[in-house]
């Protein structure tokens, strides 16, 4: 096994732990890959960290030079996703801590899977350990810490992202079939987990692979949030009694860049996507009784507790 991995990294301003992430990296067990890196127009040590290592490690690591300055990071990584070549692709934080055996656990769960169907997009993601700012461990599992079951089918993608996009490989497969829809949700990780899901296959390893580190300073990614009963019940009665009559009103507030999103790729992708992504796009057209039977049944959404599930039931 030596596909050649491409690791994609864009950083702004992340000098306090940035040496950690890139020396992990270094550290992998599995020696076919390189890291494409863009900052986006940082103003502290960052760029400069970054020079130090492009010039020890030329060889591994590629330093974009270009002047565009702060894009967002949405749109710095579509800049390295346009920059890559390679058959495999990975996202990368710049806070964050890889395990040795990442890359090639991921890889070889990949090629596993594209045995028989080589041409299918594919998204590869495994767990994470949560950890705190000095990377001690906080949670052995942030995907139990966010409910998600590895039972779940791929349709719970459709409506909300349970995957941190530092935790995840994909194929060029699913890019070629990405650039060819528009980025409605403006993440570009989602973007590429709703394409992937509609028209190709999204595989998960159980074990962490990583360290996710979870401080004040994160540009995006996924917070643990806590409030008491009441406050979740007073939420619960005020959104079942505002949109629970009015479906449509609802899905458009909390879901329409999914929904569009989706009608998107259906209209890219017509002879790829899967009947659920059809379905799930012409959700508008269903009957309200089909849609209750369906969200109980199957649902699109499996939500973090019985009131926010119970609200999507009714209000979806």
């Amino acid at each position: 096994m030596n596909s050649p991995v491409e690791i994609l990294l864009s950083t702004y301003n992340g000098g306090q732990y940035l040496s950690t992430q890139l020396d992990s990296i270094l550290q992998q067990d599995y020696p076919y890959w390189k890291l494409l890196i863009r900052d986006d127009g940082s103003t502290d040590g960052t760029l400069s960290t970054l020079q130090v290592y492009a010039q020890k490690y030329p060889d591994k690591i590629i330093l974009l030079n270009d002047t565009e300055g702060n894009l967002g990071y949405c749109e710095s990584f579509y800049k390295l996703l346009k920059q890559s070549s390679a058959d495999y692709l990975m996202f990368c934080d710049q806070d964050d801590y890889w395990y040795p055996s990442k890359i090639s656990t991921m890889l070889s769960y990949m090629i596993r899977e594209e045995v028989g169907m080589p041409v299918m997009a594919r998204i590869v993601f495994s767990d994470l350990e949560v950890a705190d700012s000095e990377l001690k461990t906080t949670k052995a599992s942030f995907l139990k810490m966010i409910q998600y079951s590895s039972r779940s089918k791929t349709q719970v993608f459709f409506l909300k992202n349970y995957v941190p996009g530092c935790n995840i490989m994909f194929n060029r497969t699913l890019i070629q079939q990405a650039f060819k829809t528009d980025n409605i949700v403006h993440l570009h990780d989602y973007w590429l987990m709703l394409v992937c899901s509609a028209v190709g296959k999204i595989t998960f390893i159980k074990k962490p692979l990583m360290k996710y580190r979870m401080h004040d300073n994160n540009a995006i990614g996924h917070k643990e949030q806590q409030s008491s009963f009441i406050n979740r019940l007073m939420l619960f009665l005020k959104e079942v009694t505002k949109y629970g009559a009015a479906n449509k009103k609802y899905r458009d507030i909390m879901y329409s860049h999914n929904m569009k999103q989706m009608k998107n790729i259906c209209k890219c992708l017509p002879t790829d996507v899967s009947i659920d992504a059809v379905i799930f796009s012409e959700v508008d057209k269903s009957s309200y009784l089909a849609r209750k039977i369906r969200n109980i049944s199957t649902p699109y959404l499996l939500e973090t507790s019985l009131l926010k599930q119970l609200t999507y039931i009714i209000c979806f």
